[in-house]
């Protein structure tokens, strides 16, 4: 397949799917490794910028392990991810009209998260130091541009694209299951986010006392 046209030319790009017989993972998984890490490497350099009076050597060991643990634990989160969003949205196109499998929809979705590496890229070269004082603080800011970040919009359109060609659904209402998703996640990953921040600034509170 020419992976050209998923940038150039996205509805090509899917309809070349539904003339193969077999369909590889092994893009998609590449594309959610090289994310991970990204995602290991920015955490790490995130400790690393911390001032808490901790020694350079010990800081160091500290930085690589966070960056073991942010790889693994970021392609394990972005897989569990992959497969849900898949699962569900298989399940209801499918019950809109559609025809398409379970497979086919984990590909669509997989490949979808290749405007995060570019995003990965960006944030790790333009990253900025953890100011201590502030990590208890949730970032309004920075949780509604992630959100509606160009980046995020794009893997929904390249979603709804992918879906909408291979389940042959039209693209109006793939795309009510698909941004319903996305707004869930949203949601899901505010709440968690403010009930972690809360949660820490009251740890914090409590050992100043």
């Amino acid at each position: 397949m020419n992976y050209l046209y998923l940038l150039i030319h996205p509805v090509k790009f899917f309809k070349q799917l539904l003339d193969r017989e077999k369909l590889s993972l092994l893009i998609p998984i590449i594309i959610l490794i090289i994310i991970s890490i990204f995602s290991g490497l920015i955490a790490g350099n995130a400790v690393s910028t911390m001032n808490i009076g901790i020694a350079a050597d010990q800081m160091a060991t500290i930085k690589w392990i966070t960056v073991g643990t942010g790889i693994f634990s970021g392609f394990i989160g972005l897989g569990i991810a992959v497969v849900v969003k898949a699962g569900i949205l298989n399940f209801v196109l499918n019950k809109m009209g559609g025809a398409g499998k379970f497979k086919t929809a984990v590909y669509v979705i997989g490949l979808s998260y290749f405007p995060k590496i570019i995003q990965s890229i960006l944030n790790l070269i333009f990253q900025k130091p953890i100011d201590v004082s502030k990590a208890y603080a949730f970032d309004w800011v920075a949780f509604l541009g992630g959100v509606f970040s160009i980046f995020n919009i794009w893997q929904i359109i390249i979603t709804i694209i992918g879906l909408s060609v291979v389940y042959g659904v039209a693209y109006k209402k793939t795309a009510i299951p698909v941004i319903g998703l996305e707004v869930l996640a949203a949601g899901l990953s505010l709440g968690t986010s403010l009930l972690a921040t809360n949660s820490m600034s009251g740890i914090s509170t409590t050992g100043v006392k």
